[in-house]
């Protein structure tokens, strides 16, 4: 069952930059920077929570213990994500 959650944390990082995407592409050219950020926070905050329902929906957990487990799962897996990426394709 934790395989499942694992592989389905990688859709989140097409969610995060596609909502990046559209924000940078669309409404970022009419909102200013920080106006812009609040309103993709917002639209990936949505779009990350019915991604997230339906698959709890499709393959529920069976335990508080295993919602905590998959839960630092996606929290270690996406901090690696970001470090990585920061580091080595944004050289930031």
């Amino acid at each position: 069952m934790i395989v499942r959650y694992v592989i389905a944390w990688l859709p989140m990082v097409v969610i995060g930059v596609i909502n990046g995407v559209i924000r940078e592409q669309w409404y970022g050219n009419y909102l200013s920077e920080l106006s812009a950020h609040q309103v993709s926070t917002v639209t990936g905050a949505v779009l990350f929570g019915l991604y997230i329902w339906t698959i709890s929906r499709i393959w529920r957990l069976e335990s508080g213990v295993q919602s905590l487990s998959v839960g630092f799962i996606w929290l270690a897996m996406t901090v690696c994500f970001e470090f990585f990426f920061g580091h080595y394709v944004d050289r930031a």
